[in-house]
């Protein structure tokens, strides 16, 4: 079972990626649908959120001593979602139709949060490039 653990996780990004997809060009052709789009939003939000827990517990149980690493990262992904949230800003929801104030908070806490990562992930490139030139 733990060896197909992978391969389960990329036919569920695949399936949420391509259900994404459709929920997009959906809003594209039809802004009413907007609503159904930023609930699924939240929903693979939650799932990836699920996830992550199962992720800790899992490698606690197989690596006991590698737990300090996924501890680090779990709680890096609870700051993250913490401050994108707080960081959010709902107040351009007059501006749409049929959308609520919460719902724009919860997008804008959305693209925070990628905003926080993405910038994360160029730093990350940009320190092993740097530290692989120093060497």
């Amino acid at each position: 079972m733990l060896s197909k653990l992978p391969l389960i996780g990329r036919v569920l990004g695949i399936v949420l990626g391509v259900i994404g997809v459709i929920m997009f060009i959906m809003v594209s052709l039809n802004e009413d649908s907007a609503s159904s789009y930023v609930s699924y939003g939240l929903f693979t939000t939650v799932i990836g959120i699920v996830i992550a827990v199962l992720s800790f517990v899992l490698s606690l149980t197989v690596n006991p001593k590698g737990i300090r690493g996924v501890g680090i990262g779990l709680a890096a992904v609870i700051v993250v979602g913490i401050l994108s949230y707080v960081l959010a800003d709902g107040s351009d929801f007059a501006s749409y139709k049929n959308v609520t104030e919460s719902e724009t908070k919860v997008v804008s806490a959305m693209l925070n949060a990628f905003y926080i990562i993405g910038a994360g992930a160029v730093l990350a490139v940009v320190y092993s490039l740097v530290s692989r030139v120093s060497k």
